[in-house]
């Protein structure tokens, strides 16, 4: 939406969509005209109003009701008049600290983070963690489940733990299998995934591999383990209960509309990806959400980093009332604390 406001519009719009933060109700001119110190008459409000709502920025559920803010109204608040508010020096610290609790555990830390941005925000957050493959491997373990099936259990220095399972026609038994763990852990220990896998391929056409059956299954079931590793994308969420507390989920479809979104995590991570692609902090809503089944939510979430490499997400997702002015902040300070803890991982 092109913006055609002038300042009274703006102040308007502004007041408006904070009173709505504030409390979820419609929104008066008496309200407003009280409470906001805008110097202007109810009167002379309601038209304001009655022009943002022809502009598309405003709704009006009920005749006899005042006015709540669309996705479109909201939008133009975040690009053209929403202040940040500045976190405390408290607040960093606090985070800060907290954070560096799980220095040297990513998993540990990454948890952290999450805890933090729901309980600041007060609302659901996300998290995409990063690939296991970025990291230096400590510990791989095949385990024996079934006939055909095995766990594979991969461990990286920094603390992060990856399970899956592989599946094979001719399972050894689980003395067969610690053979491979040995052989598998003294010699790849202290590579990452990626290095591993190229000195896998590598070994793999060597003369070792050619004479001896016990190399020779440990590489080939090493790689078919590593296979899964880059294409998995892990998506933890914290305070989903958070949302549940807020007035407008109240409808039985609503509410049932955001848990399947939450069980259908592939969706919100399409979203995350995008973000992890694109640098700064983006503020979803409205439309840009339905196809997730959560139009009635705002999503704010940005990329962290290890180095350079963005490597994964964070966010928050709560009512399209939530807090952007406080929030906004938040996503981004945590953001920016985890990716200098990546650094010492």
């Amino acid at each position: 939406m092109a913006s055609t406001l002038n300042v009274r519009g703006k102040k308007i719009l502004g007041a408006i969509v904070q009173e709505y933060i504030a409390d979820g109700e419609p929104v008066g001119s008496k309200v407003l005209a009280y409470k906001y110190g805008l110097g202007l008459s109810p009167a002379t409000i309601r038209n304001v109003m009655a022009e943002l709502e022809e502009m598309g920025c405003l709704h009006q559920p009920h005749v006899s009701a005042g006015r709540v803010p669309t996705p479109e109204g909201l939008r133009l608040y975040l690009d053209e008049i929403l202040e940040l508010k500045a976190m405390s020096n408290g607040e960093k610290s606090l985070i800060t600290r907290h954070m560096g609790k799980g220095i040297g555990n990513l998993n540990d830390t990454l948890k952290e983070s999450l805890y933090l941005l729901s309980e600041f925000s007060r609302n659901a957050s996300i998290i995409i963690l990063p690939k296991l493959a970025m990291f230096v491997l400590k510990h791989i373990e095949f385990v024996r489940l079934e006939a055909h099936k095995i766990l594979v259990i991969l461990v990286s220095k920094s603390g992060m733990v990856h399970n899956h399972i592989v599946y094979s026609e001719d399972v050894p038994p689980q003395s067969e299998l610690n053979k491979y763990n040995n052989y598998l852990n003294d010699l790849y220990a202290d590579l990452t995934i990626k290095e591993m896998r190229d000195m896998l391929v590598k070994d793999m056409l060597g003369e070792k591999a050619r004479l001896d059956n016990i190399v020779r299954q440990a590489i080939s079931l090493s790689m078919k383990a590593l296979d899964s590793v880059e294409d998995t994308t892990d998506l933890w969420i914290e305070g989903k209960e958070s949302i549940f507390d807020y007035p407008e989920f109240a409808d039985l479809d609503k509410l049932k509309e955001i848990v399947r979104a939450f069980e259908d995590k592939g969706k919100i991570v399409r979203i995350l990806t995008k973000v992890i692609e694109n640098p700064g902090v983006k503020v979803f809503l409205g439309e840009d959400l339905t196809h997730i089944g959560i139009p009635d939510c705002g999503m704010v979430a940005t990329g962290y980093c290890k180095g350079s490499v963005p490597v994964g997400s964070l966010g928050v997702i709560g009512p399209m009332r939530m807090d952007y002015a406080r929030v906004i902040p938040l996503v981004d300070y945590i953001s920016r604390v985890l990716s200098n803890l990546l650094e010492e991982i």
